[in-house]
């Protein structure tokens, strides 16, 4: 992470917190404070980005993730794979609190709204599913 300003680093991961594979999505938490990424090697990471450190590490999927969005008060994170399912990770227990199968093939966008009570994932054969998970 940079600041803008000066050019310096900020925040900087390395191979040991890192990914294995490519990195397919990067997304800010809506408080700023924890980066969310999603890769090829099929997990999800979460990093603190005022500790500097891996916060948690999220595997499930079976194939690579192509996408991650983290709910607004930063108690979700949900994801979408090539795996065509769409994953709701829990950041205080650090497990998976569901999992949705619906879709016929990739996953490639995951959204919350903007009070984090409904998820909206795309698909790679054109459709949306827009799932409630305020009870969640």
């Amino acid at each position: 992470v940079y600041d803008l300003e000066t050019g310096a680093v900020t925040s900087s991961f390395n191979e040991a917190t890192g990914h294995a594979m490519p990195v397919r999505c990067a997304k800010f938490s809506h408080n700023g404070e924890l980066l969310v990424t999603a890769s090829d090697d099929m997990s999800v990471h979460v990093y603190d980005l005022k500790a500097q450190c891996l916060a948690a590490s999220f595997t499930g999927h079976t194939s690579w993730v192509l996408s991650v969005d983290c709910s607004s008060d930063q108690r979700h994170i949900a994801s979408g794979s090539s795996d065509q399912s769409v994953r709701i990770w829990d950041l205080a227990a650090k497990d998976c609190s569901h999992t949705f199968t619906s879709h016929n093939d990739q996953v490639w966008s995951v959204a919350y709204n903007n009070d984090g009570t409904c998820l909206a994932a795309g698909c790679d054969d054109g459709s949306v599913e827009v799932y409630d998970v305020s009870s969640l």
